[in-house]
């Protein structure tokens, strides 16, 4: 445990830039036209792009805890219209959009008890190199209309991940070149980062054969975590969906919780507290993370509030979902993380 905490501590700075993601609870999916047929597939579809997103997983829909509460999507609804998308190929398309209720939804996710990724989610700096037979090798994102950079934001988009593009100034261009972004050096990339105080880094890499199949691999570092995968594609089909997909799935894992049915209370002091202001601050950074039950104060003395904290996680998890948060410092001592108790300075704003 004392292992874990100093793990935490490390990968989990004063300066984390991690960012409460919205429209988790919201689905789009194309349809061929506004037929109840039509919108009853989007449905059962839109609910498990949110799924996916809530969970952090791709592969949840084919879980055997989820298959029960699937029997009726539409009872999980609590709104629905269409809009118009544009596509790939700049032809118009009908989408519908689904939203459904959050209440309802994580009702279904601790009676399945399926992991919760939090919205309070890392934002990554990505490193994309495409390696071109003709123009040779080159970074993507300069430019936003590049086919495979739109793709990467809507595969990171539909994921409900923040990411963010290096500036690609001369600083960055001194700090890693594309021949080492392409060898994914880790020891090069890293300090490379390090200047936009993100919470970890990606770097994605790929090419297309001489028959026309996409080939790469992805490197990414965060939560103290490095893991390196390839990914391959058949040709016409859409790579970055998949690639991102084997990504985040691997990535998130280091960020999500089994929600508990009983709640576990947790004592949680927080420091310079100096006024109602940052009281209603502080409550309200508390009632934004999904794993906290309730909030209640059980004291005040000078400028320090002691709360109690009915959490559906352990202390390890509370702790690092407030450090990503950029508003408490922690000055926990390890031997009270083992008995549930966390200590916090609130950053005033």
């Amino acid at each position: 445990m004392k292992r874990i905490f100093a793990l935490i501590l490390a990968c989990f700075s004063l300066h984390s830039f991690a960012e409460e993601v919205s429209g988790l609870y919201t689905g789009l999916v194309p349809v061929a036209d506004q037929s109840a047929e039509s919108r009853d597939f989007a449905v059962t579809q839109a609910l498990s792009q949110v799924l996916i997103k809530l969970t952090g997983n791709s592969k949840i829909m084919q879980s055997t805890r989820v298959q029960p509460f699937l029997t009726n999507p539409n009872a999980f609804v609590a709104g629905i219209g269409f809009r118009n998308l544009s596509s790939v190929d700049g032809d118009d398309q009908t989408g519908l959009e689904v939203s459904f209720d959050p209440q309802a939804l994580d009702q279904l996710i601790r009676q399945a008890q399926l992991p919760v990724l939090p919205s309070n989610r890392p934002r990554l700096l990505v490193w994309i190199v495409r390696d071109d037979a003709l123009q040779g090798r080159g970074f993507v994102g300069q430019d936003f209309s590049d086919a495979a950079l739109q793709s990467f934001d809507r595969a990171m988009k539909t994921r409900g991940m923040p990411y963010l593009i290096p500036n690609f100034d001369l600083q960055d261009q001194l700090s890693l070149s594309v021949n080492e972004a392409w060898s994914l050096r880790a020891d090069l990339i890293g300090p490379a980062s390090d200047r936009y105080n993100t919470d970890g880094w990606i770097a994605l890499r790929f090419y297309t054969t001489s028959n026309a199949e996409v080939r790469g691999a992805w490197l990414y570092q965060s939560s103290g975590r490095r893991q390196l995968n390839d990914f391959r594609a058949e040709p016409g089909e859409e790579f970055m969906t998949e690639a991102v997909g084997s990504l985040v799935d691997s990535l998130a894992s280091s960020y999500t919780y089994m929600p508990q049915l009983d709640t576990s209370a947790l004592q949680v002091k927080i420091n310079r507290v100096a006024n109602f202001k940052d009281y209603q601050a502080v409550l309200s950074q508390f009632k934004k993370l999904e794993l906290v039950d309730s909030v209640q104060l059980f004291g005040v003395q000078g400028d320090q509030l002691t709360l109690a904290i009915d959490a559906e996680a352990g202390a390890e998890l509370l702790h690092s979902a407030l450090v990503r948060s950029g508003r408490l410092q922690s000055q926990t001592a390890p031997g009270s993380m083992l008995s549930g108790r966390l200590e916090f300075d609130w950053i005033s704003k």
